[in-house]
């Protein structure tokens, strides 16, 4: 009950904030998918998910500035690989950089970077599974060694 009043004060809270900041291509996506299961985090957002003051997490979050989540039905929107790629390359026109390509309990995603004077302005990471494509937009940065902590924290978000 705890976790489902924390997930609903976050979607009020996304609600109630609009969506600056993010990529050109992460928008477009929203904007044409506009029924889509969409969540915003900003910093102080993620703190208040971390009740139980966890320091793993404390630190996954510390540099984030933004994020914002989408997810998409691939049978109800007739998403394939093909779309996936197409994503890709769009981020890439962006300026983004392949980071590297996983698979994670059942789903495949690509992460990518960008960097501004060698510091990482924004991360994204496509995500698809055998039911749906998700966008996470990450603005700020986290520890490439916490991506996976991360991915499992957004999966378990319904």
């Amino acid at each position: 009950m705890k976790k489902l009043s924390t997930i609903l004060i976050v979607v009020c809270v996304a609600l109630a904030v609009s969506a600056s900041g993010q990529s050109k291509t992460t928008r477009a996506f929203a904007e044409k998918y506009d029924d889509a299961f969409t969540l915003f985090f900003y910093n102080n957002t993620l703190h208040m998910l971390n009740q139980e003051d966890n320091k793993e997490f404390e630190a996954l979050i510390k540099d984030i500035d933004k994020m914002k989540f989408i997810r998409v039905s691939k049978k109800e929107n007739n998403l394939t690989d093909v779309d996936f790629k197409n994503m890709a390359d769009k981020y890439h026109d962006e300026d983004f950089e392949d980071l590297m390509t996983m698979s994670h309990e059942g789903m495949n995603i690509n992460v990518y970077i960008q960097e501004e004077d060698g510091v990482t302005t924004g991360l994204v990471l496509l995500m698809s599974d055998a039911e749906s494509f998700s966008i996470l937009d990450i603005i700020g940065s986290v520890p490439l060694n916490k991506l996976a902590n991360l991915i499992s924290k957004v999966q378990d978000i319904n």
